[in-house]
């Protein structure tokens, strides 16, 4: 029985599951091993991706924050229609529904002749003046709210075409140059982000393949040697590949920290600024999808970029 179990020993170690996991813990070593070799080699190319990566995030975290700041301070303009002043209470209803048929409209609120002179009252200080008048000069006002998918300048200024055409409307006003401003600077800065992302995984993946490319040079004779006895190309591109990925997943752990040093830095200024417009305005920092995200995509330029590199350079070298 004893030499029935030594028999079938072997055979269960060399069973793909278990060769596999031998597999990977030998990449792995060779990973840890070299970053203890070339620690401050390794430290410094960390360093280098981690600068790389913070870069286009702290960017997009200005980005992020400049856009809550300005639909907070500058909500979406609204519509404001000016109705007939013949209008009789029904013609008023029925002019109200048929507004509300707009796909466009989540609401509307309607102010009657003598709310809007109680308003402009309360806002323009001629309360006096306003009650020698013999009639109220002011217009009903229907106020159209847009659906959050309609709040588009295109889309805003088509339905106020459609809405100028209905029977009893005299005007309709959409003051929407600050907003058309508004959203040209965003989507400038917004545009730059994305321009700085794309430099920057370039600049990521040029380090990593670099980085990858010394250390094939300096275990050249070992991967010879790996060669002569038979190990597979797979076998040798393992810890290279475990090596891009590790890069990156650290350099964007580091990332994710700094860009936290950086929001805690400036969260005091920014409320400094803030109350001098009158408002609260806190930073947010990047939510657990967006920083999980950010190490996704690291470990996976990590590998990309050693899997390229290390194919390259081993073709090139006629050593695989």
């Amino acid at each position: 029985m004893l030499a029935s179990r030594n028999k079938n020993q072997p055979t269960d170690d060399n069973a793909f599951f278990p060769r596999w996991l031998r597999q990977i813990k030998y990449g792995w070593q060779n990973v840890f091993n070299d970053f203890r070799q070339h620690i401050i080699a390794s430290l410094l190319t960390i360093i280098v991706i981690a600068i790389s990566i913070t870069l286009p995030t702290i960017c997009y975290l200005l980005w992020k924050n400049a856009n809550e700041a300005a639909h907070q301070w500058y909500p979406t303009p609204n519509l404001t229609v000016y109705l007939d002043k013949s209008l009789t209470p029904e013609q008023t209803t029925n002019l109200i529904n048929n507004m509300k048929q707009f796909t466009e409209v989540e609401e509307i609120n309607y102010l009657s002749r003598s709310d809007t002179l109680e308003e402009f009252k309360l806002w323009s200080g001629f309360s006096d003046a306003l009650d020698l008048l013999d009639e109220n000069p002011l217009p009903a006002v229907a106020i159209i709210i847009p659906k959050e998918e309609a709040k588009q300048t295109t889309i805003l200024h088509a339905l106020q075409t459609e809405v100028v055409k209905l029977n009893g409307v005299d005007d309709v006003r959409l003051d929407d140059s600050w907003f058309t401003r508004l959203t040209a600077l965003t989507d400038m800065v917004k545009t730059i982000v994305w321009t700085i992302s794309i430099f920057m995984i370039i600049a990521v993946s040029l380090v990593i393949g670099n980085s990858i490319r010394l250390a094939i040079f300096a275990r050249r004779q070992t991967i010879i040697v790996m060669q002569l006895i038979g190990a597979t190309e797979g076998f040798i591109l393992r810890p290279f590949l475990y090596s891009g990925m590790f890069n990156g997943f650290i350099s964007a752990v580091v990332a994710l920290i700094l860009s936290a040093i950086f929001i805690f830095q400036i969260e005091t200024i920014i409320l400094n600024v803030s109350s001098v417009f009158g408002t609260i305005f806190t930073i947010e920092g990047l939510s657990w999808e967006e920083a999980l995200f950010i190490v996704l995509i690291a470990t996976i330029i990590g590998w990309l970029s050693a899997f390229i590199a290390t194919k390259k350079y081993l073709k090139m070298t006629h050593i695989a």
